[in-house]
C-alpha cells in the first residue's frame, strides 16, 4: 500500500460527477498578490480593471514570514485592504496560505527545526526567485514546535477572514513538496534525516510491521529493537528506501489533513482545497517532492493544480480528483523571466491551452499572475498586462474568453465527460523502485507517457490508476501496466480478478518481479503467483544491452524486404532497444528488458528470435491478456506506427471507443449532463486540415469560431483549430 495513513479523513467527496456540489462556481481570474508585489499604488486600479475585464476571482497569498514577523504577532493589514477592494469590485477571494517561508523568530526559537539533508547539510533559510521574502524552504514538517507555530498562524488567518463575505476558498498549500532544494531527486540532497523524522519514521514502521521480527524478515536485517533501525542512506537494499520515501509521503498527507480540517472547523462556509503540481515524475515525483496526489485530493472539498494543456497534467489531476470539481488555479501560460521575456500570446494560444482542459473536465482557471513580476529573476514576465498595467493582446483575449463562456458557465458546471474506458497504472512504490535502479524516472515516465499520449492523440478517454485504484476499476475496459516490475500481492490479485471478469490487460516485462510484501525478488516471472494463474512464464530474461544484434539474422521471419532493410539500416547491436518482429510485418521496438515467453495456448504476436515469443495474446478467464517481454511503451518512439498498431488492437479487443468516434488526429472531448450531450471540445493541433465525423445527433455551434457542425457528417477541421461547441439536439 502506498501509505500507512491512520488518520480519519473528513473529506466532502463528490464521486457522482453528474451532480454539482452546491455553490461551486466556474472560476476565472488571477493570482494577484505575492508580497511585496504588486505594490500598493497598483491595487485599486488593477482590481477595478479585473472586474471590467469580466474576471470573477482573485487569489491573494497569506505568507507566514510576511504576516507573522514576531512570535504571537499577526499583521494582515495588507490583505484587509486587498479584500476590501475585491469585495468592492465583486470579486471572489481565494486565500493561499504559504508556509515554506518561515519567519526569522522560528529558527531563533527552534534551531533544530531546519531540514537535514542526506549528506548531513542543514538547509539554512534563504531567498529564491519564487519566494523573494526569504525563509525558504521552511522547517521540517515533523518538528513539533514548528508544527504548532504553523497551526497558530493558520488559525489566526482563518479567524481573521472567516466572516468576510468575499472570501470563498482557502487554498491551504501551494504546490506541496517536501523541500524545493531537492526537487531534482539527487540522492545526497534528499531530506529529511533529522532526529524528529527518525522518531516519526520508527513509529510509522511499528504501525506498519507490528514487531521487529517482521521488519527484519522483510528488510533482511537483524535488529534487536526499534532503536537500532538505520535511516536508509542509499537505494541499494530497495525495500527500506521505498518505505523511507513512502513515510515522507505520509508526512505530507498528514500535513495536508490538519490544514484542510482547520478550515472546516473554523470557517465551514468557506471551501478548503490545496493545489498540486501533478506528479508526472518530471519534476514532481514520489522520491523528492513526495506528494501523493490521490491521497491529498481525497481530503479536499475541490481539487486543483498548477498545469497547462496536454496528455499528462490534466488527466493526472482529474484521475486523483475522482469525480470532484477540479480547477486549474495556476495557469503558467504567461511564463518567462529576466532572460526570456514572455511570449506574445493571443486568443488562439488561450483557446489551445484552456479549451482541451475544459473538454477533459476542468471547471475554471486562475492565471499566474495578473500583473507581471518586477522583483527578482521572474521579472518581467508571468503577467496578463503590460508592466505598467495596461492591456496586452492576451489581456483582451482573456476578457473575451470569460465573457464568451459566462452565459454557459452554469451548464458547464453541470456537464462532465463520460467515465474513461482505459486505465494506465501508476504506483508510488513502483516509481520509487525505478529510482532505486536508475536514480531517475526517465524510462518509466517515457513508458507511461507513451500510452497516455496515444490515448490523448486518438481521443480516447483514459485515467491514471494508483495502487488502491486497482480495486475500483468500474467502467475500465482496458488496463495498461507500463514497466510494472514492483507489485504487491494485493495488486496482483486485483489485476488477475479484473482480467478474469472480462477485462483486456496489457502488461510489460518482469511483472511483479519485485515483491512488495516480502521485500525480495520473485523466483519466477511474472511474480506473485501470476505465472501459475496465467500459465505463462518468462524465460531467458536479460538486458537488451546483452543481446547480439550485429545482423538482422535471427529475427523471426515473415518480414517484408522493407522491414529487413530497416533492421540492416539501424545496424543494431546490443543497446537500450530491441527490435521485435510482429506477425503483421511491423518492427516494434522494446526497451531495456527482454524475455522470451513460455505461454501455452497463447497467440504469438511478436518475437526477436525464431521459434520464440516475446509478445503474446492469451485468454484469461473471460478476459484477454497481452503480455510483452519488453517495455514497448519506452521503445515506442523508434516506430510509432508499429506501437500504434499494437495498442490499437488492444483497445479494439477491449471494445474501447474514441470520444464521439473521432479519428484522424483531431482531438474531441464531450461533456454530458447525465445522458444529454451539452458540449464538444474540438482541437486540430496539426499544420494541415483534417477530416472528422463526430457521432452525435443534432447540431453544434462553435462559441469562438462560429463554425457549425452537424452530427454524423464529415467536416474539415482547419489547421490549428480549437473551439468549444454547444450542442443542440435535433
Amino acid at each position: 500500500m502506498p501509505h500507512l495513513f491512520t488518520g480519519a479523513l473528513s473529506a466532502r467527496s463528490h464521486p457522482n460527477a453528474a451532480t454539482v456540489p452546491d455553490g461551486y462556481p466556474f472560476l476565472f481570474g488571477a493570482q494577484y498578490y505575492r508580497a511585496p508585489t504588486p505594490e500598493t499604488e497598483c491595487w485599486e486600479t488593477d482590481l477595478s480593471r479585473m472586474k471590467e475585464l469580466g474576471f470573477t476571482d482573485v487569489k491573494f497569498w497569506v505568507q507566514w514570514r510576511w504576516n507573522n514577523r514576531r512570535e504571537n504577532e499577526y499583521d494582515f493589514g495588507d490583505l484587509d485592504r486587498l479584500t476590501d477592494l475585491a469585495e468592492k469590485n465583486g470579486l471572489r477571494v481565494t486565500f493561499n496560505t504559504i508556509f515554506d517561508v518561515a519567519p526569522v523568530w522560528l529558527y531563533e526559537k527552534y534551531p533544530d527545526a531546519k531540514q537535514l539533508a542526506n549528506d548531513g547539510r542543514r538547509i539554512e533559510p534563504y531567498t529564491v526567485g519564487h519566494r523573494q521574502g526569504g525563509g525558504h524552504p521552511g522547517p521540517c514538517y515533523n518538528h513539533p514546535g514548528a508544527l504548532e507555530a504553523r497551526k497558530a498562524f493558520m488559525r489566526q488567518a482563518i479567524l481573521h477572514f472567516r466572516d468576510r463575505k468575499g472570501v470563498r476558498f482557502w487554498d491551504v498549500w501551494n504546490e506541496p513538496e517536501l523541500s524545493f532544494p531537492q526537487r531534482d531527486a539527487q540522492l545526497d540532497r534528499l531530506v529529511c534525516y533529522c532526529d524528529h523524522c527518525r522518531a516519526e519514521f520508527i513509529g510509522w514502521l511499528q504501525r506498519k510491521y507490528r514487531d521487529i521480527e517482521t521488519l527484519n524478515r522483510i528488510w533482511g536485517r537483524c535488529y534487536n529493537d526499534w532503536e537500532e533501525v538505520e535511516l536508509p542512506r542509499n537505494t541499494e537494499t530497495i525495500k527500506d528506501f521505498i518505505d523511507w520515501r513512502l513515510f515522507h509521503s505520509y508526512t505530507m498527507t498528514r500535513e495536508a489533513q490538519w490544514r484542510l480540517e482547520m478550515v472546516r472547523e473554523l470557517a465551514p462556509e468557506q471551501a478548503a482545497y490545496l493545489h498540486v503540481v501533478p506528479n508526472t515524475m518530471q519534476p514532481f515525483n514520489a522520491v523528492s517532492t513526495c506528494t501523493d496526489d490521490f491521497a491529498v485530493a481525497e481530503m479536499c472539498d475541490v481539487f486543483a493544480a498548477t498545469m497547462n494543456n496536454g496528455p499528462f497534467f490534466t488527466p493526472q489531476v482529474l484521475s486523483a480528483g475522482r469525480g470532484k470539481i477540479c480547477y486549474n488555479v495556476e495557469s503558467h501560460i504567461n511564463g518567462g523571466g529576466i532572460t526570456t521575456h514572455q511570449a506574445m500570446l493571443g486568443m488562439d494560444d488561450l483557446l489551445h491551452d484552456f479549451i482541451p482542459q475544459i473538454g477533459l473536465g476542468i471547471k475554471g482557471f486562475l492565471f499566474w499572475q495578473y500583473r507581471p513580476e518586477v522583483l527578482g529573476i521572474e521579472a518581467p514576465a508571468w503577467g496578463l498586462t503590460q508592466l505598467d498595467g495596461t492591456d496586452r493582446e492576451i489581456t483582451r483575449a482573456a476578457s473575451r474568453f470569460v465573457r464568451t463562456l459566462a452565459p454557459v458557465s452554469d451548464k458547464l458546471m453541470r456537464s462532465f465527460p463520460q467515465a474513461p474506458q482505459i486505465g494506465i497504472w501508476k504506483s508510488a512504490g513502483n516509481e520509487i523502485f525505478h529510482y532505486c535502479m536508475f536514480r531517475n524516472f526517465d524510462g518509466l515516465a517515457a513508458g507511461v507517457n507513451a500510452y497516455a499520449e496515444y490515448c490523448y492523440r486518438n481521443s480516447y478517454g483514459y485515467r491514471f490508476v494508483n495502487s488502491e485504484g486497482l480495486e475500483r476499476l468500474d467502467g475500465i475496459r482496458v488496463l495498461i501496466l507500463p514497466d510494472c516490475y514492483y507489485l504487491s500481492q494485493r495488486e496482483a490479485e486485483a489485476i488477475d480478478a479484473w482480467v478474469r471478469k472480462g477485462g483486456t490487460l496489457l502488461v510489460e516485462a518482469h511483472a511483479g518481479g519485485y515483491n512488495d510484501d516480502t521485500g525480495r525478488h520473485s523466483r519466477t516471472l511474472p511474480g506473485l503467483g501470476l505465472d501459475d494463474k496465467w500459465n505463462l512464464r518468462e524465460k531467458n530474461t536479460t538486458s537488451t544491452f546483452r543481446l547480439k544484434l550485429d545482423t538482422q539474422e535471427g529475427v523471426n521471419v515473415r518480414l517484408s524486404e522493407d522491414a529487413a532493410k530497416a533492421l540492416r539500416d539501424f545496424g543494431v547491436s546490443g543497446g537500450p532497444y530491441v527490435p521485435v518482429a510482429m506477425r503483421n510485418g511491423d518492427i516494434l521496438w522494446g526497451a531495456l528488458r527482454y524475455a522470451e515467453l513460455d505461454a501455452p495456448d497463447a497467440d504469438t504476436l511478436g518475437a526477436f528470435r525464431p521459434g520464440t515469443a516475446c509478445i503474446v495474446r492469451k485468454k484469461i478467464g473471460d478476459g484477454t491478456l497481452y503480455y510483452c517481454g519488453t517495455n514497448v511503451g519506452e521503445g515506442s518512439f523508434k516506430n510509432k506506427a508499429a506501437f500504434d498498431a499494437l495498442l490499437g488492437e488492444v483497445l479494439r479487443t477491449g471494445n474501447a471507443a474514441p470520444t464521439l468516434g473521432a479519428r484522424g488526429g483531431v482531438r474531441a472531448d464531450a461533456l454530458y449532463e447525465r445522458d444529454r450531450l451539452n458540449f464538444i471540445a474540438l482541437r486540430n493541433p496539426g499544420a494541415e486540415a483534417r477530416p472528422v465525423s463526430l457521432g452525435f445527433e443534432g447540431r453544434a455551434h462553435g462559441l469562438f469560431s462560429g463554425l457549425e457542425i452537424e452530427g454524423g457528417r464529415e467536416i474539415s477541421v482547419p489547421a490549428g483549430f480549437c473551439d468549444l461547441f454547444t450542442v443542440e439536439p435535433e
